[in-house]
């Protein structure tokens, strides 16, 4: 009996001395204090994930770009290029990017897909964006080692994820499929286009999901080998930027027979006539009417740069000159049974010819002034030139040296 009272005894002495413990705890006065003098030990700091901060920084930057209202200008150094948004003075950098900075996630998608290379365009370069419209996504293209088939899909740049659409679209089994599919870029949508085993373009909405798309005749003799694709109303063209703002026709580079000699000019192709795939184009395009330039007795060489507005089209002449031309709509007619041609004359002389080369134009966004990049790689200069109202090249200044090499500015 003793034991056992001496053993209750014990248990409740135990339990006051634990509850005296946490009351002396729970009163801040009686905690264990620092004493004076004596550095808070500083909490360990997370460390941050270098990869999603360049991942988020280039979403940042592109989206930027992407929104630009001033001229955007490309340039290329080794493996990468970069870009950069200006003022309308090209004195002040508004945005800026390099390819560099994702070159870890391109790499690692390489990896994925069993590829030696994965590679985005450059935004310089024509046809469809290698960028979304929100910057969010970037168009990859990657090469397959041992093999000339190329995989396409897109690195999201929110989550570092690369999704391969080639890979989602191969088959393993009894009956085996395979695809190479090249050439990817962003629609206005954001859906993202590409060709597939060279014959036929597919997009791929942001799900995945892929819609076989269909091409244009117009422009379609012009297709070569480095020719990227528009998109027109869920159409692949091939026109080189020469697309009539009514999405009707394009103006298509051309030689124009005229009395005993042919003069460059360019043809008003219908973009209404299409085919599924590159092997179902007939022998024999469509007619389509052809135009020439004469000006003061004198026949003028015409490649189609863009169209400023629904009637005037912008064209480079044969000595780095450019002028506009006034060009009927109307003209582009789906009813020819025979090789028909016009001819149209100078509107206005934008900038005379030159024997400075010329290393890259673009129109502004607002369409009111041409931009030109003239002169040799390490000296060239910046040139506006009134579109409204002509009056000749106006110097504008250097290239800016951050973009000096391989330059080249954005033309959409």
């Amino acid at each position: 009996m003793r034991v056992r009272e001496g053993g209750r005894v014990a248990t409740v002495a135990a339990i006051l001395l634990l509850a005296a413990a946490c009351a002396r705890f729970a009163d801040p006065a009686a905690a264990p204090q620092r004493a004076p003098g004596t550095p808070a030990t500083p909490a360990t700091p997370a460390t941050p994930d270098a990869g999603k901060a360049a991942l988020a920084e280039a979403a940042k930057s592109l989206a930027a770009l992407m929104a630009a209202t001033g001229p955007v200008a490309c340039s290329r150094t080794g493996d990468h290029w970069q870009a950069a948004a200006y003022d309308d003075a090209f004195r002040t950098r508004t945005a800026s990017f390099s390819s560099a900075t994702i070159q870890p996630h391109l790499t690692a998608a390489a990896a994925k897909v069993g590829g030696d290379e994965a590679s985005v365009r450059s935004l310089c370069e024509d046809g469809v964006s290698p960028v979304s419209p929100d910057g969010r996504r970037v168009a990859v293209e990657v090469g397959l080692a041992d093999s000339t088939d190329t995989h396409v899909g897109w690195l999201d740049l929110g989550t570092g994820e690369f999704t391969d659409l080639t890979a989602a679209s191969n088959k393993k089994g009894y009956v085996s499929e395979t695809f190479s599919d090249e050439r990817p870029g962003f629609a206005a949508d954001g859906s993202l286009w590409f060709l597939r085993d060279h014959q036929e373009y597919v997009s791929a909405d942001p799900t995945g999901r892929l819609t076989p798309r269909e091409l244009s005749l117009a422009c379609f003799g012009r297709r070569g080998d480095d020719t990227y694709h528009h998109v027109v109303k869920s159409v692949a063209v091939l026109c080189p930027g020469t697309v009539h703002p009514s999405g009707r026709f394009a103006a298509a580079p051309r030689g124009v027979a005229q009395w005993l000699s042919t003069v460059q000019g360019f043809q008003l192709d219908l973009l209404a006539k299409k085919v599924d795939r590159y092997s179902d184009a007939p022998d024999f395009r469509p007619f389509a009417m052809q135009v020439a330039v004469r000006d003061d007795g004198e026949w003028r060489d015409c490649t189609p740069v863009t169209w400023i507005d629904a009637t005037d089209l912008l064209c480079a002449g044969g000595g780095n000159d450019f002028y506009t031309v006034a060009v009927d709509p109307a003209l582009a007619r789906g009813d020819l049974d025979h090789v028909q041609s016009t001819k149209v004359k100078v509107k206005a002389e934008i900038a005379p010819a030159t024997e400075t080369p010329i290393i890259s134009v673009a129109v502004s966004r607002d369409r009111r002034s041409l931009i030109i990049a003239a002169g040799d790689d390490g000296s060239a200069k910046l040139y506006r030139a009134d579109l409204a109202t002509p009056a000749g090249p106006v110097e504008i200044g250097p290239v800016p040296a951050e973009v000096r090499e391989n330059f080249a500015l954005r033309t959409s």
